[in-house]
């Protein structure tokens, strides 16, 4: 049985994985930032009373990433998995209006920070915030939610500047913390899920959510310390930075 804490747990992949890390046993601290509204995981809260923790968080707010490593520090000593998965884009509720992250000439400074915030400089906050939790692991791995959208040798089209760029700050951010983490025996990869359908990816995606996590999970299980800081896809291959 596996401690993982898993932010972004409300819904699509996030969700997945809450279902699938409780189905293989293990003890899971859900992030989501009104757990009252969060009717799916409530639901698979009466299911797993045992093994399912609700843990409030917006990621973006600094007293309220305190608050949760406090509430999960008083359940387990030690967290073998991170699973930095929370994040939005120009579509999501939260992100003021598409054409601010979308279109030259209506671009907005404000918006485009606020998505950096959220999508590549919470990850990092939240990684060493239970760096301190993780080393207490035998075999501790941080996963953070990427993108090929972040992929810089991928990019062949103007517009979606703040996803995009977002989701690269994030790889280099994260991979920049895989070589500071890894002395402490703590494995930090990115991962690209994959076209998925979510709310973010559409109903036109190619990939279910229980198909991606399945195969991130797999990945997961997998890392060796040799892999720290490598940005992988879903199944294991290598994506192109």
């Amino acid at each position: 049985m596996g401690r993982v804490f898993i932010t972004g747990a409300g819904r699509g992949l996030g969700l997945a994985f809450v279902k699938q890390c409780l189905e293989r046993g293990d003890r899971v601290f859900a992030g989501v930032r009104r757990p009252e509204k969060a009717e799916q995981v409530q639901s698979l809260l009466a299911e797993y009373p045992e093994q399912l923790e609700l843990v409030a968080l917006d990621v973006t707010d600094a007293d309220a990433l305190e608050a949760s490593w406090q509430q999960i520090r008083e359940k387990t000593e030690v967290l073998d998995l991170l699973i930095n998965n929370a994040g939005i884009n120009s579509m999501s509720a939260d992100a003021g209006g598409s054409a601010a992250h979308l279109r030259l000439g209506q671009l907005e400074s404000d918006r485009i920070l606020s998505m950096f915030n959220v999508n590549a400089i919470a990850p990092l906050m939240i990684a060493q915030r239970f760096i301190d939790l993780l080393e207490g692991s035998s075999s501790p791995r941080i996963v953070s939610i990427s993108s090929w959208l972040g992929s810089l040798t991928k990019k062949s089209s103007g517009g979606n500047y703040s996803y995009c760029a977002s989701k690269t700050a994030l790889n280099m951010l994260m991979r920049c913390l895989a070589f500071d983490v890894l002395p402490k025996g703590i494995v930090s990869i990115v991962v690209n899920p994959g076209w998925v359908q979510t709310d973010m990816g559409g109903s036109r995606a190619k990939l279910t959510p229980e198909e991606s996590v399945a195969g991130i999970l797999n990945v997961v299980e997998n890392l060796t310390e040799t892999d720290a800081g490598r940005f992988l896809n879903w199944d294991g291959s290598e994506h192109a930075w």
